[in-house]
């Protein structure tokens, strides 16, 4: 397979222990690996390391059929109040891989680039099917696996309006800061879109977005649903055991990667994540798969910032500031 990482300059950090987490820890073999980028200078340091190096082709975002400056001019003219073009551009430009880049493998991981592997994954079976982690719950309810099938939530109404037959297949989305595209899945998911709303899919996929909502649509929820409905027998699915941490990038400094080489001692855990948010505040306002009281906990945290823990399906919050006092992840209490 082929991997493919988007890398915003707020990521450039975080991105080594990314490319060392799935160059490390990927059993299913890797061919190249592509970074996406504005900024080439954003591989400088990583090139002196031939391992990496041996790898990685960049691929600069002037090549992608459409800019961040298009993303941000639809939604000023959608009257939008938030500051979230970024959040739908680095969906697009995944969306766009087989279409853009060259030579790309049939099989894909996209991978964000604050997402690490700290330990041995496949992510493909011996006869060629693509493993897809399940992803967290659409709905936020701690402590449990049973979660409801009806549910509500901004991603699913999104999906809708750009595929009308698109349909939930689970309880779960498909997010997990990672999923393994397949050519022949997402031609199929860009035919339909642009032949029923006769236009580009980047188009359809903006005329769709929801402005009263900060994130109001997935890439990996639109993918995930659309490949098991109608692609079964190519996929097998997973649970993936993960922390992840969620900051407002604008409040948080980089002494929360500090804590990575602790929560790598977690083995039963295959992955890590450090997730910086703009706007994190705003964010968690419009959320409408967190319930109401949870949703006033997390508001009410000074400094935004905690730690979600995925647990064969069960989702677990703590706040980082809890985790600090207690200062090991075994111990730590959850809402």
């Amino acid at each position: 397979m082929d991997v493919v990482i988007p890398v915003a300059i707020k990521d450039k950090i975080k991105l080594k222990k990314c490319l060392q987490g799935i160059l490390e820890n990927s059993l299913t073999p890797i061919n190249k690996v592509y970074i996406i980028s504005n900024n080439e200078n954003i591989l400088k340091d990583l090139l002196n390391n031939i391992t990496i190096n041996g790898k990685i082709i960049f691929i600069s975002e002037t090549h992608f059929p459409f800019s961040k400056e298009d993303i941000k001019r639809i939604l000023y003219w959608k009257k939008s109040k938030y500051n979230h073009a970024t959040w739908y551009y680095q969906q697009l430009l995944k969306f766009y891989i087989f279409r853009v880049i060259p030579d790309l493998f049939e099989n894909v991981l996209i991978l964000d680039a604050d997402f690490i592997f700290k330990e041995k994954v496949r992510f493909m079976t011996d006869d060629g099917k693509a493993i897809l982690a399940y992803g967290y719950p659409f709905k936020w309810i701690l402590n449990t696996t049973k979660y409801p099938e009806d549910v509500k939530h901004s991603h699913i109404d999104f999906a809708k309006r750009l595929i009308p037959t698109w349909k939930i297949i689970n309880s779960f989305s498909g997010m997990h800061h990672h999923l393994l595209f397949q050519r022949h899945i997402t031609e199929s998911l860009f035919k339909y879109v642009e032949t029923y709303h006769m236009k580009d899919f980047w188009k359809a996929f903006m005329d769709a977005v929801d402005i009263n909502k900060w994130n109001a649509a997935s890439e990996y929820v639109i993918y995930f649903h659309f490949a098991v409905k109608n692609y079964l027998n190519d996929l097998e699915l997973r649970h993936l055991n993960s922390y992840d941490l969620i900051y407002d990038s604008e409040k948080n400094s980089n002494d929360i990667l500090q804590i990575l080489d602790q929560f790598a001692q977690y083995n039963e855990y295959k992955a890590v994540g450090f997730h910086s948010f703009l706007n994190l505040k705003e964010r968690l306002k419009t959320m409408d798969y967190v319930t109401e009281s949870l949703q006033e906990k997390m508001l009410n945290e000074k400094p935004l910032c905690f730690i979600l823990k995925l647990n064969n399906g069960m989702l677990q919050i703590t706040s980082y500031s809890d985790f600090k006092k207690g200062n090991n992840l075994d111990n730590y209490s959850f809402y």
